[in-house]
């Protein structure tokens, strides 16, 4: 029994080193907007996912972001693994570091504005059903297209991906992952739809492709669209 009890308490220091070594430091006196949309649906995830532990890390050189939720018997050092990876794909210049676990804000040295710009109140949807693009609802932007061919790139870095537009001309959402199953694939539109809504939740967001397809032939015609 004792020999059960050191094993367990020399992997929970193991466990708690990694996680100190990962933890963000240095100053962050500003965010992109972008960064600042999927920590709050990282947020709006947990809320809705309380069986996960959950971690998000951001490069604040390279400007990029990544974050996981793993089911607890994997633990939080699985999370925080994979939050790393995802922040690390894409990646050209300086290093992924984590800044929250489990909805607690851990990067040290972080300004106070821009702790507050992560931590409002998240926005009412005002709907959260997904919608397929149609053409004679709502058309893609010249703008909206723009963004969508700049992250191909993205997409080939991943098995599976979704891009919805938002109704207001500008905003869009993506989400991507390296699962193959279909809980994947739904929890990836989910993830999109949610930065999509966090951008404009005023509006509707439409779900433009998964995986680079188009969703539908109106979806089709408008990628054909010259920029």
């Amino acid at each position: 029994m004792r020999i059960f009890a050191l094993v367990i308490a020399a992997l929970l220091t193991v466990t708690a080193c990694q996680t100190t070594e990962n933890i963000g430091t240095g100053p962050i006196t500003d965010m992109p907007d972008n960064i600042v949309v999927a920590y709050k649906n990282y947020r709006q995830v947990m809320e809705e996912n309380d069986h996960l532990y959950m971690a998000f890390a951001y490069n604040k050189t390279g400007r990029g972001s990544g974050w996981a939720g793993q089911r607890q018997r994997d633990g939080v050092g699985q999370a925080i693994k994979v939050a790393l990876e995802n922040c690390e794909r894409g990646r050209t210049t300086g290093t992924c570091e984590i800044l929250d676990i489990n909805g607690r804000i851990v990067w040290k040295e972080m300004d106070p504005q821009v702790l507050a710009s992560l931590q409002e109140e998240l926005p009412k949807f005002a709907d959260t059903q997904t919608y397929e693009y149609d053409g004679k609802k709502y058309r893609i932007t010249d703008r909206q297209l723009k963004k969508y061919r700049s992250r191909e790139k993205s997409r080939k870095q991943y098995n599976f991906s979704a891009f919805f537009v938002s109704g207001d001309g500008v905003n869009y959402g993506d989400g991507y992952t390296t699962s193959n199953s279909p809980s994947g694939h739904s929890f990836t539109i989910r993830n999109a739809r949610g930065n999509c809504q966090i951008a404009s939740p005023e509006r509707k967001c439409f779900l433009f492709t998964t995986n680079g397809e188009p969703i539908k032939e109106d979806a089709r015609v408008a990628l054909e669209r010259d920029n």
